[in-house]
């Protein structure tokens, strides 16, 4: 039973299991369940679907209400990679994973488990196998809450057409509330926003979003700073159309240093020029932004690297 919304669907915990546990009761003798995926109903009893993604969705529902000990997702891949293998030959299968980095990894353009699918999971602290239909032989990855590897950085993967949008300005600086009046223009106009990063000066502020909304989220800025633009205390609202994020991301990167030094440098001996950083305090994840036409040629040098 789920409520439906535009782009996903949010479950209804209680009254799906409350109809699981009647239907467990009413077929107790059976031994194996087939279910159909990516369909749903609402609370009105209407039939709908769980949107894109919806048929792993659906396993991961099921686990979640069966209290199952693991999910298994079967997929046309060995398990999760370390990058995109058809950008990166060299790419290896992941043996395990924790739920955040994993999340992260899907996040940032990996495509063998989407984030909705590993919610249910997680709040169950179900583990989530990625598993490969045609080598059924081949282990695959687990993906749970401590990952058990030691390796500083697990993956890599990009986001492509990116825009990077620069608002750069002297009135900026130590002025409250500049970056809710912007951020809180980009929500009124469903502009997501993938990545931020401030300088400590507050003189500018950069951040990445889908190019498709980069007119719109120029436009509209201009609307909401246009008496800082003619008074020259905000001097320019810039887009970079063609670019992307590339992520690095590892739970264990916290307690080694020097990660950071391996990534900024193998980008560096590749030549590839970086637009804007950003690192949460988690040190799970490090992004940047670059110019579209390098994307491969950086998450090749950063996975050799």
């Amino acid at each position: 039973v789920v409520e439906p919304g535009e782009t996903s669907v949010v479950v209804d915990w209680e009254s799906s299991q409350k109809k699981m546990n009647q239907w467990l009761q009413e077929h107790s003798h059976l031994q194996r369940i087939v279910i159909t995926g990516f369909i749903a109903s609402t609370k009105d009893g209407i039939p709908t679907t769980l949107k894109r993604n919806g048929s792993d969705f659906s396993a991961s529902i099921f686990g979640a209400l069966l209290d199952s000990e693991h999910i298994t997702i079967w997929t046309d891949v060995d398990g999760v990679l370390s990058a995109d293998p058809r950008l990166v030959p060299e790419a290896v299968v992941l043996e395990d994973m924790s739920y955040s980095e994993a999340t992260e990894l899907a996040y940032f353009g990996a495509k063998v488990v989407h984030p909705s699918t590993m919610a249910p999971a997680i709040q169950r602290q179900i583990p989530i196998w990625i598993r490969n239909t045609f080598h059924s032989n081949k282990p695959g990855t687990l993906i749970h809450k401590n990952s058990q590897s030691t390796l500083p950085v697990k993956g890599f993967s990009t986001i492509e057409n990116v825009a990077l949008i620069n608002v750069e300005g002297t009135g900026m600086i130590g002025i409250p509330g500049v970056a809710q009046r912007l951020f809180g223009a980009l929500r009124e106009v469903n502009i997501s926003v993938i990545m931020i990063s401030q300088a400590s000066s507050e003189q500018s502020i950069c951040f990445a979003i889908p190019s498709a909304q980069a007119e719109l989220a120029k436009s509209t800025l201009q609307k909401t700073f246009f008496a800082e633009l003619h008074h020259g205390s905000i001097q320019k609202i810039e887009v970079s159309p063609q670019c992307s994020v590339l992520a690095a991301v590892g739970d264990n990167m916290v307690s080694q240093p020097g990660i950071a030094a391996r990534f900024f440098g193998a980008l560096g001996q590749a030549g590839i020029n970086i637009r804007a950083i950003a690192q949460g305090s988690s040190e799970r994840n490090i992004s940047v932004v670059i110019e579209r036409r390098d994307s491969t040629k950086a998450l090749r040098a950063v996975h050799a690297g």
